[in-house]
């Protein structure tokens, strides 16, 4: 005792040791900090605040994972520090706590001692602690005030996070970093120190960035600063000179546009949403399965992130945010519709970090202006971005086309401001039930987009007493758009750009990278037990199987998606395939009727409808195995070169539609692959020449298994074949855009009310639309200056292909329900020339 009295300040650390042992409890990132690097000797660990607490909690996890310890000398040649420990940023002041800018005493010395002996070799180890921001634990209503922030906190607010996040800790150790190498070139002591200091104070930066998002700016002083960017200020001059307005009035309109574009991010009320969230998800769901989420972690320190997820809910940011924050990473701002600013819940969207924009800009210059220099602001700024593609949820669960407008800014406002590079972060969403599933019945079935409301919300909380099962977020392969714009412009470097123009090259390449953004997102695709046996029991002509037949078919799906060229095996549902059954009918997806000799299960009307929503989600995965079964529903056997002929005729249409991602040149590789898998799951065999394929003996299980899985793409297949009939039926030159998509809708819908198939996705305009986009765009179809359609043999010559996959009697089917009256289309025509006149 006598010894601790000489030595008062041994005294004091030994006591708040004792203390912080007693209050504090703490995780550590990564979970094996050895395993980074870090030596037995010559190592000073680094804190970005010189802060008692902090030093002893990192003495802990060092002492705990058998580290150097942080509190003791450092042995080094030449080095005689009492500690192996210093913060970046000090403080001084007792009550009113202030930065001191002075670097840390300690760095100065290291620094120095490597001058004098060039002989020694120092590490740095920087180290982040965060108290609050433990992303796995929960926070309680009191936390919530003192939890981490950018701010300084006095010596009071310090206390009260202390005891109420001592249990609630991170400590997050970053790789280890040589001084010497830190410090030099720099010319002088006193330059090395600066340079030092400054390259730790981005590194903490960046890491706090990651973890709690960026430091935010007060809205009121954002919204400001944006009225003063040069092409809002030529904007307003813009609208000053066509209305004649006074400068204060079109000021003050620029601002109010400001006001309801801007978030108002506050990291208190994320914290609430945190809670609230970990309630209703709990209630909702049995739980979240979150994917390749390494991607984004991986790119956080030294990115701007822009998360582009499908949309399939109105709960889909909340998803990802609340997966983001619980993972560690910072939340992103997300671009919300301005039909989400409900009185109540759009000021709470608000603070989570929404953004509202409108749905169109409407020509609009002044809002245009304002919205383009508020996004530039968010980019420039490091802040995470979060927007969804499609631009609306889709209503048939594929992926819709890409909306530019979102993406062009963010391209644009990059080119024009360069500081951290970009990289899209696709998102995949899997549900198996929806929250907004009985409203898509409806939509599914023609009736119009209900309008979000207040009213509409209270309504839908009748659902937290169902069951919906497991989320599935599936992060894809990052689009680094610094590496995207030198493929597409090698000399996009050496250019200049400004806000008010868009380089004319911009629009070819949004529209390619939206192209990308959703093929990486089908890329990153899970398939759940809802998705699956949609597949199998749509297949069926009444949405029945026998049990143990569904069980094998859903074996098939999943070994073959476990085989190339997918390779999905850890986006696969493991359980028995009966498993996965009873699990589906849990979910009140399938109906199952007992027999003595063997179950069934079914799918009533209204099941199949929306179970085309969750089979359309992973349509895409057994696309090409889909095609090539369907090559042999009318033969036996078929020669290597005949199949890879029919399934490149349709596959620049499936790839189109589906967002598939493989290349016309690489097909043959991809086909030889799925043949090979099939091979080896007795669905095919191949001649001892491998030239030759056939099928097993009709009526075996093989060959039904190979029937079920050719109905996955059939009606893919029949609707190309209907709109390429309806088309030569009517002959090149007579019909116009409109009137074919018009005809090739109602001809459709006819077909699913005479067959009773309860899939309205069928008569999808949409889908009518891009196959007749993607025929103009490979030159089969052309349009003359009147917009009517016309064509070649070449149309011809894929109709009679299309005749060798779909046989006589389904084609002859299809052209007698498509059979209509010619006046029916002659007085569409004349009706459309009438409005037109």
């Amino acid at each position: 005792m006598s010894r601790w009295l000489t030595s008062p300040a041994d005294l004091w650390l030994a006591l708040m040791r004792r203390l912080a042992r007693l209050v504090v409890r703490f995780t550590v990132s990564p979970p094996d900090p050895g395993s980074i690097g870090i030596r037995e000797d010559g190592v000073c660990y680094v804190l970005e605040n010189d802060l008692l607490f902090d030093e002893l909690v990192l003495d802990a996890a060092c002492r705990r994972h058998g580290l150097p310890a942080a509190t003791v000398a450092m042995r080094a040649p030449g080095v005689a520090e009492r500690r192996s420990v210093f913060g970046v940023r000090r403080y001084r002041g007792f009550w009113w706590r202030r930065p001191d800018p002075r670097p840390a005493r300690r760095l100065a010395r290291l620094i120095r001692a490597l001058e004098t002996h060039p002989e020694t070799e120092l590490m740095l180890v920087p180290v982040a602690v965060f108290w609050g921001r433990a992303p796995a634990r929960e926070h309680s209503w009191l936390k919530l005030l003192f939890a981490e922030q950018w701010d300084i906190a006095g010596r009071t607010r310090r206390l009260l996070t202390i005891l109420l996040h001592g249990r609630n800790v991170l400590v997050k150790f970053g790789e280890p970093i040589a001084l010497r190498t830190l410090a030099a070139p720099a010319g002088s002591d006193a330059r090395a120190i600066r340079r030092a200091s400054r390259l730790l104070r981005v590194h903490f930066r960046n890491e706090r960035t990651a973890v709690i998002g960026p430091d935010l700016s007060h809205r009121r002083s954002l919204v400001s600063r944006i009225l003063d960017e040069a092409t809002v200020r030529e904007a307003i001059a813009d609208e000053m000179a066509a209305t004649g307005a006074p400068y204060s009035r079109v000021r003050a309109k620029a601002r109010l546009y400001g006001w309801e574009i801007a978030a108002d991010y506050s990291y208190t009320a994320v914290l609430f949403f945190e809670k609230l969230l970990t309630w209703l998800w709990t209630r909702l769901y049995d739980g979240m399965q979150v994917h390749s989420l390494e991607r984004a972690k991986a790119l956080a320190g030294d990115h701007e992130l822009v998360y582009v997820p499908s949309h399939r809910s109105h709960i889909d940011y909340m998803v990802l945010s609340y997966v983001l924050f619980k993972q560690g990473l910072a939340l992103p701002y997300v671009a919300a519709g301005i039909n989400l600013n409900l009185p109540l819940i759009g000021p709470l969207l608000r603070r989570g970090g929404a953004f509202f924009l409108r749905r169109s800009f409407g020509g609009n210059a002044l809002y245009t202006a304002v919205f383009r220099a508020y996004l530039s602001t968010m980019l420039a700024k490091g802040y995470p971005i979060e927007y969804f593609i499609e631009g609306t949820r889709s209503r048939s669960g594929r992926l819709q086309p890409a909306r530019t407008g979102m993406l062009s800014m963010t391209v644009h406002s990059y080119l024009c401001n360069r500081q951290r590079p970009v990289a899209f972060m696709p998102v995949y969403f899997g549900y198996e039930k929806l929250v907004e599933g009985q409203t898509y019945i409806g939509e599914l079935r023609g009736q119009p987009k209900r309008k979000e409301s207040v009213l509409g919300l209270m309504r839908s909380l009748k659902t937290l007493r169902e069951r919906f099962g497991r989320v599935q977020v599936s992060i894809g392969e990052p689009l680094r758009l610094p590496e995207l714009l030198d493929e597409w412009r090698p000399q996009w470097r050496d250019e200049q750009h400004s806000l008010g123009r868009r380089p004319p090259w911009l629009a070819g390449f949004v529209e390619h990278l939206g192209r990308r953004i959703l093929v990486e997102i089908n890329a990153a695709a899970v398939g759940n037990p809802v998705n699956l046996v949609s597949l199998a029991l749509l297949a069926m002509p009444k949405q029945a199987m026998v049990e143990r037949e569904l069980a094998s078919q859903l074996e098939l799906y999943r070994n073959l998606l476990e085989r190339p060229p997918w390779l999905m095996r850890d986006r696969l549902p493991r359980e028995d395939p009966l498993e996965l059954i009873r699990y589906v009918e849990g979910l009140g997806v399938v109906t199952r009727r007992e027999h003595p000799i063997g179950d069934v299960i079914h799918m009533s009307e209204r099941q199949a409808v929306l179970a085309t929503y969750f089979r359309n989600n992973v349509q895409h995965l057994l696309a090409l195995p889909g095609l090539v079964a369907s090559c042999f529903l009318n033969h036996r056997s078929l020669s290597e070169k005949r199949i890879r002929r029919l399934v490149l005729l349709v596959y620049p249409f499936v790839a189109a539609e589906l967002r598939l991602p493989w290349r016309q040149r690489d097909l043959g590789e991809i086909i030889g692959q799925t043949l090979q898998a099939m091979a080896e799951l007795r669905l095919l065999r191949a001649s001892r020449d491998g030239r030759l394929w056939s099928r097993a003996r009709a009526g075996s299980p093989s060959a039904v298994q190979l029937l079920v899985l050719a109905q996955v793409m059939m009606p893919t297949l029949e609707r190309y074949y209907l709109l390429v009939a309806l088309l030569i039926r009517n002959g090149s030159g007579r019909l116009r855009r409109a009137e074919l998509l018009d005809l090739a809708q109602r001809v459709a819908e006819r077909v699913t009310l005479v067959y009773e198939l309860h899939s309205p996705d069928f008569f999808d305009r949409r889908v009518f639309s891009g196959f007749l986009d993607e025929l103009r765009r490979l030159g089969v179809v052309r349009v003359d200056g009147e917009q009517r359609l016309h064509f070649d043999q070449a149309l011809a010559d894929a109709d009679e292909d299309a005749r060798q996959v779909l046989g006589a009697q389904l084609r002859q089917s299809l052209l007698q329900v498509a059979a209509l009256p010619d006046d029916t289309l002659l007085d569409a025509s004349a009706a459309k020339d009438r409005a037109a006149g």
